[in-house]
């Protein structure tokens, strides 16, 4: 429950906030109780109060390309209970129910509307460590694909100017990245339970330094959930389709994308560096499985070994340990 008293006697309050650039719009069910404020330090009070005096039980947001991240970590600091969700989800819940109008205002209820009906548990409240870190590992993930664009251009780049100018891109990209993996290093190591972490996931083969600065700043409930729960939060869990005499394929979707991303890349490394997981793989391959599938269950497995370690404080030993 969240530190905020909720009104005593009354129904549970659900919240739902509409991020854009310059505004929030807030709305609540079984009530509703519609806000607008600017999106500024005096609009942030603004809406704290509002929300004070109403004590809601859950608030949800949805991940707005990082314009959320402000208001979501003020309403942490104040005690709520405040989950960002995927904005691909919200849409299917609206079009569920029969939503198809898109406004600030209409977004904000339907937040709402989905918070009562789904109740997605709220992430457990970052440390000022973890913020810092997070956004060290986003810058980096920034920096990454900026590089990613300047050596695709350079691919194709004739005039000798321009090539000139790409070049000079990449190498202060380059050195941007450097400097921001000393600074994620240096984070790491400054607190006791962040390095802790790290080297308990670092202990398996296959994962690296990237995967583990992600895990760490991305993925606080690591050791926290459940095999299942953890598998679901990432969205490497597979959901049957399955209706009458028809059965499709099971497939994975959802989650945190960045968290899956490395988690791909990880599993490829352990293809070749843990003899346990390359084992698992051929397992698979050899029982008929396509090459995809048995890349996304050596995910799953890769991260529910990596969830059990974390929560046992036990680093990797081969043969692997049994996961949670």
């Amino acid at each position: 429950m969240s530190q905020v008293a909720s009104f005593s006697g009354r129904d549970s309050l659900f919240v739902g906030v509409d991020v854009s650039k310059d505004h929030l719009d807030f709305d609540a069910v079984p009530a509703a109780h519609p806000l607008r404020v600017a999106y500024d330090a005096a609009g942030i009070q603004k809406a704290i109060a509002h929300l004070k005096a109403l004590g809601p039980e859950l608030i949800v947001l949805e991940a707005s390309g990082g314009y959320e991240r402000r208001i979501a970590g003020e309403l942490l600091s104040e005690g709520f209970n405040v989950v960002v969700v995927n904005p691909r989800q919200v849409r299917d819940f609206a079009r569920g129910m029969g939503t198809l109008a898109k406004t600030d205002a209409i977004d904000a209820k339907v937040l709402a509307c989905f918070a009562q009906t789904v109740k997605p548990k709220p992430r457990p409240r970052p440390t000022p460590e973890q913020d810092d870190l997070a956004a060290l590992v986003t810058r980096r993930r920034q920096l990454v694909g900026l590089r990613t664009q300047e050596t695709n251009r350079q691919a194709t780049a004739v005039n000798k100017v321009v090539k000139k100018s790409i070049d000079k891109v990449l190498r202060l990209l380059e050195a941007q990245i450097a400097q921001v993996d000393a600074l994620i290093e240096e984070q790491i190591h400054s607190d006791d339970g962040l390095k802790a972490k790290d080297e308990l996931i670092q202990s398996v083969p296959g994962v690296g330094k990237q995967t583990s600065a992600e895990l760490l700043s991305h993925l606080p409930e690591l050791g926290t959930l459940n095999r299942q729960q953890i598998a679901a939060l990432v969205g490497v869990a597979p959901y049957d389709f399955q209706s009458g005499r028809h059965t499709g394929k099971s497939i994975i979707f959802g989650g945190r994308n960045s968290v899956r991303s490395v988690l791909y890349m990880a599993a490829l490394a352990a293809l070749t560096h843990n003899p346990v997981l390359r084992r698992f793989y051929d397992h698979l391959l050899a029982r008929g499985k396509a090459a995809k599938v048995a890349l996304v269950a050596v995910m799953r497995k890769l991260l529910t070994t990596l969830n059990a370690i974390v929560k046992t404080r036990q680093p990797w030993r081969t043969p692997c340990p049994q996961s949670a």
